[in-house]
């Protein structure tokens, strides 16, 4: 995590710095967002949301956090928690989430292995699993712009939270949004990004990670191919790969996943 002193710097930065463009909706349910109007513009902001840093931005002269609200958090009173410039006594914000019933959606797979994978696959899925994750907890100070493109056209054929049955099985629900489009459409970056991971993954196919800043991590699973590299340096509408039907799928689409302070949210909140 970063210290208190690169967050401090952060928040001088993004405070000079005004947010234009769309801004993403409110969802106080689980899997949604939570946007929590900081007040104070006296002194810089540094919160977080069980432990993890919140993407904070100033939006019509107001300091905005953005908080990611897991899938799995209960409903309830919860609330972000931190400190104002050096003040060392620790401040609590509250709201409340409340309960969100997703839809369930069954599928069938043709390649049986994606679903009872073989005991030999354990170790590959494994070594995915932790890369994923370790993606997926990047935090890089810097400013953001939340003003996110869709990254393809195309129909909405699995939203996020869907519990899913695979071939007859409960698996996880899931965790971002599937769009249907011909084999090899360009897939767009939606705002300007590091690659942080990409390569070809037992269940999500050939995949690509950005880093936009401050938690605010995109991923795009199921290309046919990828155009960028390891480090790379990315634009906001630049092609970062196609369409395809790798991994565990039944034709062509992109799964598109939208993380904020480390747990995967309803990209669709962030689209006008």
């Amino acid at each position: 995590m970063p210290s208190i002193f690169t967050l401090i710097s952060l928040s001088l930065l993004m405070l000079c710095s005004p947010l234009a463009g769309a801004f993403p909706k409110q969802s106080l349910v689980p899997g949604g967002i939570a946007l929590i109007d900081l007040k104070r513009i006296d002194k810089t902001p540094n919160f977080s949301f069980k432990g993890k840093p919140v993407l904070t931005v100033l939006y019509q002269g107001t300091p905005m956090a953005i908080v990611g609200l897991p899938l799995n958090l209960n409903p309830g009173k919860h609330f972000i928690q931190g400190s104002w410039g050096k003040e060392k006594s620790l401040q609590k914000i509250f709201f409340t989430i409340v309960d969100k019933q997703y839809t369930t959606q069954r599928i069938e797979i043709k390649d049986k292995r994606k679903v009872n994978p073989y005991a030999n696959d354990m170790d590959r899925i494994l070594a995915e699993k932790k890369r994923k994750q370790k993606a997926r907890l990047v935090f890089t100070p810097m400013m953001v712009n939340v003003d996110l493109l869709q990254p393809v056209e195309g129909i909405m054929t699995g939203s996020y939270g869907r519990r899913r049955i695979f071939n007859g099985q409960k698996k996880r629900p899931h965790s971002g949004m599937d769009i249907a489009a011909d084999l090899g459409t360009p897939v767009l970056a939606p705002a300007a990004g590091k690659v942080i991971e990409l390569g070809d993954f037992f269940f999500s196919g050939n995949i690509v990670y950005i880093d936009h800043g401050q938690g605010l991590i995109t991923l795009f699973a199921h290309l046919s191919k990828t155009h960028v590299k390891l480090g790379q340096s990315i634009k906001k509408g630049e092609i970062i790969g196609e369409v395809g039907a790798t991994g565990r799928v039944t034709g062509p689409h992109l799964h598109w996943s939208l993380g904020l302070n480390g747990t995967w949210v309803d990209p669709e909140l962030f689209l006008n």
